[in-house]
């Protein structure tokens, strides 16, 4: 299958893109500049890659075109990730043919602070200020898939660790050299959480149930959480541990949003999510090892970021 992946040199869109080439699809993926070590590691992959930005559509719609599935894991990650996203979309259905997949990126943040139980799919959503703009653009795109009989599927991710990357590399980041893990709260919030290489998997599960008009996925949002609900302290401390940071300590919230903005507000989320549906309708089975056990094992050669 012809797929075309945005956001490929990014954390969760990497190994999307190596999931995708092993299960056969023509990966043609996004990137800022063909010039690039990430877009060099991509080709090596066998992906073939595109100079363009999301944020002009017209330098990578005619690509999508000719796509028989669309992913879109990429975001800015700035102020304007909320209007660049939904014209990302907006012109991207556009142009694609009838009877095409789209595979759309949300995340659990949208659902706010959960509360001590579980939450499904169906739960009222309260998105953490940095987010507010997600529910209203994953609506837009199964509504304007529907209207152009595009088989589309909403994701959202949980908390994503492995390989030393993502919002755990920060934390890592924090540490090194003997420094303080601070964790936004009091270490005692929760985080649903997903392996990457799993995650990537459910993308590709995804695509192929999409492609397959399976009605318990096209049109339908699914949690993609392998673990529930897991302290956050005990995470920071497995990367203390692994790293030989000094200790992990409480931050206050209104500190960390002071010096993080709304993303300090994100990470003092207490969260315990509901994945079982996409195991189900997918036939999504993680097979990685839970977070705390992956973030003790954090080799050295692990990029560690400031």
């Amino acid at each position: 299958m012809r797929l075309f992946l945005t956001g490929a040199t990014g954390f969760i869109g990497r190994s999307v893109a190596r999931a995708a080439v092993h299960a056969g699809h023509d990966v043609t993926a996004l990137v800022r500049t063909t010039s690039s070590p990430a877009a060099g590691e991509l080709v090596d992959l066998g992906v073939a890659v595109h100079s363009g930005d999301l944020s002009n559509p017209s330098s990578f719609v005619s690509l999508v075109g000719a796509a028989e599935a669309v992913v879109h894991t990429a975001s800015t990650g700035g102020e304007d990730a909320g209007a660049v996203d939904e014209a990302a979309v907006t012109s991207m259905l556009s142009v694609m043919a009838a009877d095409s997949v789209m595979v759309y990126t949300s995340g659990a943040w949208v659902y706010g602070d959960t509360g001590p139980h579980p939450v499904s799919e169906s739960a009222e959503l309260h998105p953490t200020p940095l987010v507010a703009w997600r529910p209203a653009v994953e609506q837009r795109v199964l509504a304007l898939a529907a209207e152009r009989s595009i088989a589309a599927v909403v994701l959202r991710p949980a908390m994503v660790h492995g390989h030393g990357g993502g919002v755990f590399a920060m934390l890592a980041g924090m540490g090194r050299d003997g420094g303080i893990i601070s964790v936004a709260g009091n270490g005692g919030n929760r985080w649903p959480t997903v392996h990457v290489d799993d995650l990537a998997l459910a993308y590709v599960g995804a695509v192929r149930a999409a492609t397959a008009s399976n009605p318990e996925v096209v049109g339908h949002i699914l949690n993609i959480v392998a673990e529930e609900a897991v302290e956050v302290a005990a995470m920071a401390e497995a990367i203390r541990r692994a790293i030989g940071a000094h200790g992990v300590e409480p931050w206050p919230v209104d500190d960390a949003r002071t010096e993080l903005g709304l993303f300090g507000d994100a990470l003092a989320l207490d969260q315990s999510i509901d994945g079982s549906r996409a195991k189900t309708v997918l036939g999504w089975a993680p097979q990685q090892v839970d977070a705390v056990s992956d973030l003790l094992a954090w080799p050295a050669t692990w990029e560690i970021v400031n």
